[in-house]
């Protein structure tokens, strides 16, 4: 390790004129240890953008979806993976409580309208029926200004954001507590196993871990060159 005086470097660092040592080795790791500790606060505030999850609002719609409604005296709920899709797309946007609260009025609305239709499942329902909880649908996702359409040929009732981005696509239906069976974004029977990103409720352990790996490397590279330079 090489030692230099105070004095020998004032001319160009503008030190005080003492006659004191320093370690040119040590003023090096200092420099290290900060673009370290930079670099671990920009790996975990990656981690957290990337699972910022759904806000208070968000969860509450959420919650309004996962309540039950009543079809010929069976409480029935909407399959797991539609509302994993609603919770994906929350992942995307910051909904406010106004919006919220919009959407949940009409979400209830909705219920009201499918336990008065005497059908035992959405697909009993007669046309009419269908074309009054499609405009219902439709308002569900106006106050994100998002739109609602319908394909006869398939049945699939598709949402869109305002961006066009597709928020949610499937043969619409209901199935009893327990039962995760239900058309999934393709059209096709699934089990409910649509990923989902929850958030802040979120393991974030293995991306913490991947990004101080990520920052050993980085680090010990600088440390290296440092070491070579001594």
């Amino acid at each position: 390790m090489k030692w230099v005086r105070i004095d020998r470097i004032t001319a160009k660092r503008g030190c005080y004129r003492k006659t004191a040592c320093f370690s040119e080795g040590d003023e090096t790791m200092k420099k290290i240890s900060a673009i370290i500790a930079a670099l671990l606060v920009t790996a975990v505030s990656a981690v957290t953008v990337f699972a910022a999850g759904v806000n208070d609002n968000e969860r509450k719609v959420l919650d309004e979806l996962k309540t039950s409604v009543e079809m010929q005296g069976k409480d029935m709920y909407w399959p797991e993976a539609f509302v994993n899709q609603a919770e994906n797309y929350f992942n995307t946007i910051d909904m406010d409580a106004d919006q919220a609260e919009k959407i949940i009025a009409v979400i209830k609305n909705g219920k009201e309208q499918l336990e008065s239709t005497g059908a035992e499942n959405i697909a009993e329902c007669t046309a009419e029926q269908k074309k009054e909880l499609m405009t219902t649908l439709a308002d569900v996702v106006a106050p994100i200004n998002g739109t609602a359409s319908y394909d006869k040929t398939s049945g699939e009732v598709t949402l869109k954001s305002g961006n066009g981005e597709v928020i949610f696509k499937a043969v619409p239906t209901l199935v009893e507590k327990g039962s995760n069976k239900g058309e999934g974004i393709n059209g096709k029977t699934t089990d409910g196993g649509v990923i989902k990103i929850t958030g802040a409720s979120a393991d974030l352990s293995p991306f913490v871990l991947i990004g101080a790996a990520i920052v050993s490397v980085i680090a010990g590279g600088f440390v290296f060159a440092a070491r070579k330079r001594l």
